[in-house]
């Protein structure tokens, strides 16, 4: 069990529509897998997405949550949204500590090197690391989110 910092807790059980006692990361992410299954229909993201973006200051438990969330995606879905919030967000805040992680992750994962498919820079990105995030994904991206691959095995 992967605790969650208690001020953490505090603002996540203290958002509108919270579950209560969500106290781990397996038990954010189970809520989150659970919420993001399918594209939602309406404009309205569930709770558990916008929770969520409270991890980056966190990047630590951001990538254990990625890392768990990414393992128990059963959707392209959840993947997409796996990559295009936490994994993105993790990486403009916080790559130039993680890339040594994101790099060894995507060449033992062909499911990371795929969910990196779905990650692009901001405009103020770090040329150097988003070349190593270029490098750490390019055997996924022929078959990859935007070219419609499919959601490589665990």
């Amino acid at each position: 069990m992967t605790p969650l910092p208690l001020e953490l807790v505090s603002v996540l059980c203290n958002a509108a529509n919270a579950p209560e006692d969500v106290h781990s990361v397996e038990a954010l992410v189970a809520l989150w897998l659970a919420d993001n299954r399918d594209e939602p229909e309406g404009e309205d993201f569930p709770w558990s997405v916008l929770c969520v973006f409270e991890l980056r200051e966190y990047p630590d438990v951001l990538w254990a949550f990625i890392r768990q969330a990414l393992a128990g995606s059963e959707t392209i879905w959840q993947v997409v949204m796996l990559s295009a919030g936490p994994l993105e967000d993790l990486i403009t805040d916080h790559g130039a500590d993680f890339i040594d992680k994101i790099e060894r992750e995507a060449r033992h994962s062909a499911r990371f090197a795929y969910a990196l498919t779905g990650v692009w820079p901001a405009d103020e990105a770090d040329p150097a690391l988003w070349a190593r995030i270029e490098t750490a994904r390019a055997g996924a991206m022929p078959t990859g989110l935007d070219m419609g691959g499919p959601l490589p095995a665990r």
